[in-house]
């Protein structure tokens, strides 16, 4: 198949195993630092919802955006990033075959991306926070009619992204080849939640009455963590600070309850269709 018929959430996910065929071929391999780092950059760029952005990217002719990783990138995880962009160099020399260059053309492009887009220290953040926190959130309204009326007027959304109604995450759903552009309700707080209290409740950080009284609190941090465990009334809750955003909220930890039983109706009404 051609790569100009690929969607670009295709074409990174073929670049990605061509990259790995490749970087294990090398002799000496490449830096495994690297490589996870240039796995990283892919990730990134899917979970800040820039897929159609980075396309743009690939679009424009190549003068317009060379970049050397090697002096461009700012602040940390510059050594590696240096390494990873200097290795698929290395890897594009030794192909021969156009489509396979491209590939890693890709691949190498995605960490350019990063670097002439200022995003070097967002990313960062990303590699120190996303794995130890719920997804971040941005944008928040009170209803969902206003997310929808918020979603079809942007010119163009992000390809994927969270947003709260309420105290609720709603995944953003685009596609520019479909055309088509919804919010779904997403269970990530949830999954988050069950996976953190899985070997048992983390201590919390403070207690308190009532939830106005935590809610104090935990507007009153002129920094505050991304999450942390407080006990409101005796039950654990879950305080997020949703940095895009600059907005703080307060969840029970028995929404992940709600969450199995709902599991479990979708999966008996599933059960009954096929009888």
């Amino acid at each position: 198949m051609s790569l100009k018929a690929l969607t670009i959430s295709e074409l990174l996910s073929v670049s990605e195993a061509r990259v790995a065929d490749q970087w294990q071929k090398l002799q000496p391999p490449g830096d495994a630092k690297a490589y996870l780092l240039l796995r990283e950059a892919g990730f990134f760029i899917w979970r800040t919802g820039q897929l159609y952005r980075f396309e743009d990217y690939l679009a424009c002719p190549s003068a317009e955006h060379a970049v050397d990783v090697r002096t461009s990138w700012r602040g940390e995880n510059g050594e590696e990033a240096s390494g990873a962009w200097q290795t698929l160099s290395r890897i594009g020399d030794t192909l021969r075959a156009a489509k396979k260059k491209k590939l890693i053309q890709v691949a190498r492009a995605q960490l350019e991306f990063i670097a002439s887009t200022g995003q070097c220290e967002e990313f960062h953040d990303y590699l120190k926070t996303f794995y130890r926190n719920p997804p971040p959130v941005i944008a928040r309204f009170e209803t969902r009619d206003e997310a929808e009326t918020w979603l079809r007027n942007l010119p163009e959304p992000p390809s994927s992204a969270y947003i709260l109604v309420g105290n609720e995450y709603l995944e953003v759903f685009y596609s520019r080849e479909r055309g088509v552009r919804a919010l779904r309700r997403d269970y990530a707080l949830e999954r988050f939640i069950e996976a953190v209290t899985s070997r048992g409740l983390p201590a919390s950080a403070a207690s308190f009455d009532t939830l106005a009284e935590a809610a104090v609190w935990w507007k009153s941090h002129p920094v505050p963590p991304l999450s942390v465990f407080v006990q409101i009334a005796g039950g654990h809750h879950l305080a997020l600070y949703h940095k895009k955003i600059d907005y703080r909220s307060l969840h029970p930890i028995s929404i992940v309850e709600d969450w199995r039983r709902e599991q479990e109706r979708i999966a008996a009404q599933e059960k009954a269709r096929s009888r």
